[in-house]
């Protein structure tokens, strides 16, 4: 799926969060008090994909998908002919 603006990346994020949510059979409730964050603020995020970042991760951390996190935005590894040119150019 190709997403096109903030709206729908902010959309699929919090259906993700409410889709593992109910595979793990939780309620909000008891996702906001395991993340440590007020209920409105966790129906918020799971509603509209609004809140803060700060929140975000403590609710993947509740969820158990802190690790998902290197998925996202990955940055590709350095090649030994990438270092030398790299190395070679700063002389």
């Amino acid at each position: 799926m190709q997403l096109y603006t903030h709206q729908d990346i902010q959309h699929q994020i919090a259906d993700k969060i409410k889709a593992v949510r109910k595979q793990q059979k939780k309620t909000q409730k008891q996702m906001a008090a395991k993340a440590d964050v007020p209920l409105s603020t966790y129906a918020r995020i799971e509603q509209r994909g609004e809140g803060s970042l700060k929140d975000f991760a403590k609710i993947l951390m509740a969820l158990g998908r802190a690790d998902e996190i290197e998925k996202i935005l990955q940055t590709q590894a350095e090649t030994p002919m990438d270092a030398y040119a790299r190395i070679k150019t700063k002389r």
